[in-house]
């Protein structure tokens, strides 16, 4: 399994211990990145034009959600069925999937499908320090990652792609949603608990990211601790905020 989805199995384990408040929401991701791990390494283990490495692991993804998802996304299935060829056509070719709890299930199949096409092509689109879309696949980041720089004896901001987990740098002190780089516009929340994570806000266009700083918890593991996170999302959301793209968990 790639190091990727082997560091947020075990970055779950530990938070799944730590915040009992996010356990049920990391025991079932656990089994999600276990599953895109076994993705990952099905398409690595040959060359495929297209996803249909994908289609056995159909079923097998229904019949997680339906033993340990949560009670919405297990009733969808049951009661309903989830037609998941077409869902991941319209996924990747558009137009965007209205339907939260449908769009969750060709997403869990396409991110590691997407992370393993961009590995094989090595290309990436020139970016600068205010692309606000990946200059891979041109999705919206999940969060953002603070890093220290020691070359520059400075802290560097990066985003993390929503969809394929490129990362790419942007500056410290502006809007990943509209560029906004007023600092009075652009306020920040932090939880007591969870000091190493904060709420990056933007008064212009009412959108928000959570943001990681692993100088303050180098163990941190950026798209697992945003998913557990969940104080921050409240703060975020009583303050009037919207999220920039959802998380996994469609939070």
């Amino acid at each position: 399994m790639p190091d990727v989805f082997e560091k947020r199995i075990r970055r779950a384990e530990q938070l799944e211990k730590e915040w009992p408040f996010a356990a049920e929401l990391l025991r079932f991701h656990k089994s999600l990145f276990r599953l895109q791990g076994e993705i990952h390494k099905d398409l690595t283990a040959g060359s495929y034009p297209d996803a249909k490495p994908l289609l056995p692991h159909m079923d097998r993804l229904l019949e997680l959600v339906l033993r340990e998802g949560p009670p919405l996304l297990a009733e969808r299935v049951r009661s309903r069925g989830v037609n998941l060829g077409p869902l991941l056509v319209q996924f990747s070719e558009g137009p965007p999937i209205e339907d939260p709890l449908l769009e969750f299930f060709p997403r869990v199949l396409h991110q590691p499908f997407v992370m393993w096409s961009h590995a094989q092509s090595g290309s990436v689109t020139a970016s600068g320090a205010a692309q606000t879309s990946c200059p891979k696949c041109t999705f919206p980041p999940v969060v953002s990652v603070l890093r220290e720089d020691k070359s520059a004896e400075t802290v560097r901001r990066s985003l993390l792609c929503s969809i394929c987990s490129h990362e790419w740098d942007f500056a410290r002190v502006l809007c990943p949603s509209c560029n906004e780089e007023r600092p009075e516009k652009l306020p920040r929340y932090t939880a007591q608990e969870i000091p190493w994570m904060r709420v990056e806000a933007c008064d212009s266009c009412g959108k928000f990211l959570k943001s990681v700083d692993l100088t303050l918890n180098w163990e941190a593991e950026p798209v697992v601790d945003e998913l557990a996170s969940t104080p921050l999302d409240v703060i975020a959301r009583e303050h009037g905020y919207v999220k920039i793209a959802p998380n996994l968990a469609g939070i």
